[in-house]
């Protein structure tokens, strides 16, 4: 299915992108079905708001998430590319 992407970024980021993309239809569903069915009590107010706040937080960490990973693996790819360059020593760790 082409909706996932899968065929983009790493295989480990195609699972993390089809539980992100399940997880946020899965709270679109619930918060319509409370919007149009659900009764006007203060239980269904807390559950939309906080299934609001659950959504703005999946979205958040993907993003976040994403340029935490890019930037990480950019960082690897300059201590590699020093390597092999010789200017730096393969057995120094690098601290981030």
């Amino acid at each position: 299915m082409k909706f996932f992407m899968d065929h983009k970024a790493s295989p480990d980021w195609a699972v993390r992108r089809r539980i992100i993309i399940l997880s946020l239809i899965w709270i679109a569903a619930l918060v319509t079905y409370l919007a149009v069915r659900g009764r006007p009590i203060a239980l269904s107010d807390t559950a939309m708001t906080n299934l609001l706040w659950i959504y703005g937080g999946i979205v958040g960490s993907y993003v976040f998430g994403a340029v935490w990973d890019g930037k990480n693996k950019q960082r690897a790819d300059i201590v590699q590319q020093a390597i092999e360059q010789g200017t730096v020593d393969a057995s120094v760790k690098v601290e981030p």
